[in-house]
């Protein structure tokens, strides 16, 4: 089974998630030049023109193709900049699982974009690709990512201890988050999650918070 056969396009009140293209290649080389630090492992560390192009052509999507996974650009609904990441990984469609994780630039952080990103792909991949569970992890130190992943609506479920490596080389505590197909969605009175739709005819649940980087795996 593989529910990311299509090409796949979320709209929000202020970003649109979209599969790489060529056309990111420019956001890519600059964040890359800036070292910015919300790029999943995966995706190119170098200056090097050749393989950035095959990446946003070809690499990129290798895991959508295979139904193990997909990453999304989180662009401006406006102008198209490129704002970051967020994907599906760890995906099992016998036990209709997965984990999400996502990354904002530096510059866009705290206007409430990552919460906005983790709600489409969060309803999406509960709705319409029929998934039962999606998981979350942040760093217990990540206070920003604990709370983007209270306001999408995400049940905290406990603490792995010790699951993460981090850049020093020190195991750190993660929380985990989860959401299922089951929960009350956000906005709904059982949920009590507040939230705010957008006027358009292809709002979504938008939440307002500061935002962080969980660690992208």
């Amino acid at each position: 089974m593989n529910a990311f056969d299509k090409s796949v396009r979320l709209e929000g009140e202020r970003i649109v998630l979209r599969p790489f293209g060529l056309d990111d290649a420019p956001g890519l080389i600059e964040a890359i030049r800036s070292r910015e630090d919300f790029l999943p492992p995966n995706f190119p560390g170098v200056l090097e023109a050749e393989p950035i192009a095959w990446f946003l052509r070809e690499g990129v999507h290798k895991v959508q193709r295979f139904g193990l996974g997909i990453h999304l650009a989180a662009t401006d609904r406006d102008t198209g900049g490129l704002l970051g990441t967020i994907g599906l990984f760890k995906v099992s469609w016998d036990h209709l699982t997965s984990e999400v994780g996502y990354g904002m630039r530096r510059g866009v952080r705290g206007r409430g974009y990552a919460t906005e990103a983790l709600s489409l792909v969060t309803d999406w991949a509960l709705r319409d690709c029929g998934l039962f569970r999606v998981e979350l992890r942040a760093m217990v130190t990540n206070h920003a990512s604990v709370r983007v992943a209270e306001k999408a609506g995400y049940t905290r479920e406990g603490i792995a201890r010790g699951a993460e490596r981090d850049a020093a080389g020190v195991n750190q505590d993660m929380i985990v988050f989860s959401r299922v197909a089951t929960d009350p969605r956000p906005g709904s009175a059982a949920s009590g999650v507040p939230w705010r739709r957008s006027g358009g005819a292809s709002g979504r649940l938008v939440h307002q918070d500061e935002e962080g980087r969980p660690s992208d795996r």
